[in-house]
């Protein structure tokens, strides 16, 4: 057992507790980078962590009746056909590891940098977007058609990197439903990211291997990360910790392909 494993499932629990940030966009470049993980075999656990790790809070939110089903079928009904070719076109490269990694690395590289641009701009672009109340720059055919179109970038983003069903997927909807309880987008979210990380991964499983070992020793420490970044979640200040991250993952973007 590698101790290591399970501080970093602790710290990115605890983490994203705290911020609201996916943890794809934590995990995935540490695994990478700091532990010198595949980046296809990273991708795919982190998959199957994060559909584990949200699979509770989706619990949590469904009871309170905080999850629009609806609307998270709308953003499906894009992610997973866009997934399911996609995952066909890394199946095609399944045979060349490093033709698997070299796609997985630039796609997190881009799916990083979107996230990040997403966590430092989202109130300029929600102000842009809703700059007049009484006549609102999105219609509603636009409205209804948004989610299906963000799922289709968010599916093929998540099947690549694992990473976009958290920052993008909630800057998404809180850009196009402002009138919506946030508690509700945000619960709507999860419950799309938690279908899409677990299709995503066991499609991975037949791409490239999953590493069960690894991912049960980052499990172990997310319950335990959850607990304590929600506790301490009021003590820091949020927007400085969450420009911070943003600054960091635009840095690792550009580590990742230089």
């Amino acid at each position: 057992m590698n101790f290591s494993f399970t501080l970093l499932g602790f710290v990115v629990a605890a983490l994203v507790a705290m911020t609201g940030v996916g943890g794809g966009s934590l995990m995935t470049p540490v695994l990478i980078l700091g532990l010198h993980v595949s980046p296809i075999v990273a991708v795919g656990t982190d998959l199957l962590y994060s559909a584990a790790t949200k699979t509770g809070a989706l619990w949590v939110y469904a009871r309170r009746g905080q999850v629009r089903w609806s609307l998270a079928g709308r953003m499906l009904a894009g992610s997973l056909p866009a997934a399911a070719l996609t995952l066909a076109g890394l199946w095609l490269l399944r045979g060349n590891a490093h033709h698997l990694d070299t796609v997985a690395t630039v796609a997190l590289s881009i799916a990083l940098a979107s996230s990040a641009t997403v966590i430092l701009f989202r109130e300029q672009l929600y102000r842009l977007l809703h700059s007049g109340e009484s006549n609102p720059p999105i219609g509603d055919r636009l409205r209804d058609f948004a989610p299906i179109a963000s799922g289709v970038v968010i599916g093929v983003l998540v099947s690549l990197s694992s990473v976009g069903a958290g920052v993008i997927g909630v800057s998404v909807l809180l850009l196009l439903f402002p009138k919506i309880n946030t508690r509700h987008l945000v619960g709507t979210d999860i419950a799309h990211g938690v279908v899409l990380a677990l299709v995503t991964g066991i499609g991975h499983m037949f791409v490239a291997r999953i590493d069960f070992s690894l991912l049960g020793q980052l499990l172990l420490g997310s319950v335990p990360g959850i607990y304590v970044g929600t506790r301490i979640a009021g003590l820091l200040p949020e927007t400085t910790l969450r420009r911070g991250i943003a600054v960091v993952l635009l840095g690792v973007a550009v580590k990742l392909v230089v």
